[in-house]
C-alpha cells in the first residue's frame, strides 16, 4: 500500500478487528469498529502523531462499537454510523454513543487525501456498509466477508438474501483486493472466489449445509 497505513488491534471477547487507518502523508487516521478495549485504541495511536478525525462503524452490533462513548470523550471526534442502523445501535447498548453523522452507499468518504467508497452490504445487519479504496485496492468488508466464511444472518435484522446480493457485489472487486474483515484473519477477493464456499458463483449454497463464523 503506497498511501495508506493500517493497524490491526484484536479487541474485546469475541476478537473484533479495530482497525486504525491512516494517511500516511498527512498522518489523519480514521478508527474502525472501536469495538471495545478503549485504552488499548488510544495507546496505539500515540507512538505516532496520528490526527484523529473520526470513529466509524461498519454496523452497529456491541463488538463494534463499545469503545466509541470512551473514544469520542476523549479525542474530540465524530462518530459515524451507516444510515439505517439506529435501531440496531439502540437495541445493542442501553446508553448508546450518539452519531455524529451517517453514510449510505454510493457515499464517499476520505483520511488525508485518501478516498474510500461506502458500499452497502446488508444481510448482516439491515444498514451494513464496507469500505473501499480503489487506488488502493483495499476493502473493509465488516462483518459481511470474512476469510472461509459469512457474516451469520441469524440475529435481529439479518436476511440470508440480502447478504447473498452484498457478497456479488464485494466478488465484483479486482481479484487482488486486500479484504480486512471484522473478525479473523484478511484475505483477498480472489481466494475468496476459490476457497470460500459462500462465494461461489453465482449464488453461495444454502447456509445449513456450512458451518459460519459465530459473530
Amino acid at each position: 500500500m503506497v498511501n495508506l497505513e493500517i493497524k490491526i488491534l484484536v479487541v474485546g471477547p469475541i476478537f473484533t478487528n479495530c482497525y486504525l487507518v491512516a494517511d500516511k502523508e498527512t498522518n489523519q487516521v480514521l478508527i474502525l469498529d472501536a469495538g471495545a478495549e478503549p485504552e488499548k485504541i488510544l495507546s496505539s495511536l500515540a507512538p505516532k502523531p496520528y490526527t484523529p478525525v473520526a470513529i466509524l462503524a461498519t454496523h452497529c452490533h456491541l463488538d463494534h462499537i463499545e469503545a466509541v462513548t470512551q473514544l469520542k470523550r476523549e479525542l474530540k471526534i465524530p462518530f459515524l454510523i451507516p444510515k439505517g442502523e439506529e435501531e440496531i445501535l439502540y437495541q445493542t447498548i442501553e446508553i448508546p454513543p450518539k452519531p455524529n453523522g451517517f453514510l449510505k452507499g454510493g457515499d464517499e468518504t476520505k483520511i488525508g487525501k485518501v478516498k474510500f467508497k461506502v458500499i452497502s452490504t446488508p444481510g448482516h445487519t439491515p444498514g451494513g456498509i464496507s469500505l473501499y479504496c480503489q487506488k488502493e485496492k483495499v476493502l473493509f468488508s465488516g462483518d459481511t466477508l470474512f476469510a472461509g466464511s459469512i457474516g451469520r444472518t441469524d440475529l435481529p435484522g439479518g436476511s440470508e438474501k440480502e447478504i447473498k446480493k452484498s457478497l456479488r457485489k464485494l466478488l465484483q472487486l479486482p481479484g487482488d483486493t486486500l479484504v480486512f474483515p471484522g473478525h479473523g484473519e484478511k484475505t483477498t477477493i480472489e481466494k475468496e472466489k476459490e476457497t470460500n464456499p459462500f462465494c461461489r458463483i453465482p449464488t453461495p449454497p444454502a447456509s445449513n449445509h456450512l458451518r459460519r463464523i459465530n459473530r
